[in-house]
């Protein structure tokens, strides 16, 4: 077949050819513009972020606790959150002290390291506790639960670390 035959003269394959071009070039900017959107709205979207208490009720659910295991697994929590505020409780005041001292015209970095070294050393010790808090409750644990359990922090500080990641930019 001719392409006079087919009723396409040279101007009518360039006419086909431009509102190809052009519909490509339509699909391409809906689907950016759609991008773009979506990005955007899971960004102002976002679910809030889950409090350690609904992470731990959570947790306690798949990890499917027997009777004394419940009690333990209580016990932790309620451990937990308690030293988790009492950190806070003793490192805070510490923190403001050392932007106070820096804030200053001419602070003292000495006084300011050593404030610092205060903080963490309380943290450290505050992370001992937790960690043999852990190992307890852990105990108490079958294996799979205890994987179960390990799992769980796993993804909670990969997301922690990817929402860290996503606030530096």
């Amino acid at each position: 077949m001719t392409t006079a035959a087919a009723g396409l003269t040279r101007s009518g394959r360039g006419l086909a050819r431009s509102r190809l071009l052009a519909a490509l070039l339509a699909v391409s900017v809906v689907l950016n513009l759609c991008f773009v959107a979506g990005a955007v709205w899971t960004r102002l979207n976002a679910p809030p972020a889950m409090t350690a208490s609904e992470r731990f009720r959570r947790l306690a659910q798949t990890l499917d606790l027997s009777p004394s295991q419940k009690v333990a697994f209580d016990t932790y929590v309620s451990s937990m959150l308690d030293r988790g505020d009492s950190m806070r409780r003793a490192i805070d005041p510490l923190m403001n002290e050392t932007l106070s001292e820096i804030a200053k015209p001419e602070p003292d970095q000495a006084k300011v390291m050593q404030l610092i070294d205060e903080a963490n050393t309380r943290r450290h010790e505050f992370q001992h506790d937790a960690v043999a808090s852990t190992i307890a409750l852990l105990a108490t644990l079958n294996p799979d639960q205890r994987a179960k359990f390990i799992a769980d922090e796993r993804a909670r500080r990969a997301a922690l670390r990817r929402r860290h990641i996503e606030e530096a930019h």
